[in-house]
């Protein structure tokens, strides 16, 4: 298992990064068994290899998912305002009425990223059979758990799965990566 890790990793550097593909070239080239035999100056040693982690090379500018996920929220339904918002002085109908416009946006991102869908289909309430080979990620038994199968008992949550994950691919800059809205500042006009 340990090679093919180290197979990953040397394929992805050598694709995205033009140094590591150079030096491994250069090792592959004088290495016993390729037909070309260099002199002892030219071989490239193994300890001359940077390491994947060597702070010299160039990185390709990477975002967590979460971070982009988030920036999506903030932009298209001003999620991170509301939630970064003290409402303690705002009263229950001012809230209920941002709500409404953050929940309605939000579900529209939601929808368009993932298509979020039940679970299961059957309405919350009713009764439910499980068999056994039904798995502990897709349903969480609760109450009274037995281990025979079947059990039936009652959907008190259909839950949520994802049809899709089409987040859009973030290309910005490193300094940019942690940032989920800019600052916004208004000039006065002449």
């Amino acid at each position: 298992m340990g090679r093919l890790w180290l197979a990953f990793r040397i394929f992805f550097d050598v694709l995205f990064h033009a140094d590591r593909a150079e030096q491994i070239r250069r090792i592959e080239e004088h290495s016993p068994g390729t037909g070309t035999a260099a002199s002892p100056e030219h071989q490239t040693a193994p300890a001359e290899i940077a390491p994947a982690s060597s702070p010299s090379r160039k990185q390709l500018p990477l975002r967590s998912d979460a971070l982009t996920l988030l920036e999506v929220l903030q932009r298209e339904a001003r999620l991170i305002d509301f939630l970064q918002e003290d409402i303690t002085s705002y009263s229950d109908q001012q809230i209920g009425s941002a709500v409404r416009e953050v929940h309605r946006s939000s579900r529209v991102v939601l929808e368009r990223i993932f298509s979020i869908v039940p679970v299961l289909a059957t309405p919350e309430g009713n009764p439910v059979t499980i068999q056994g080979n039904e798995g502990a990620a897709r349903i969480r038994l609760i109450g009274n758990v037995v281990e025979t199968r079947p059990v039936t008992g009652t959907l008190v949550h259909a839950g949520w799965q994802a049809e899709r994950c089409d987040l859009p691919q973030w290309t910005g800059t490193p300094e940019a990566r942690q940032i989920l809205a800019p600052a916004e500042v208004e000039l006065a006009g002449k």
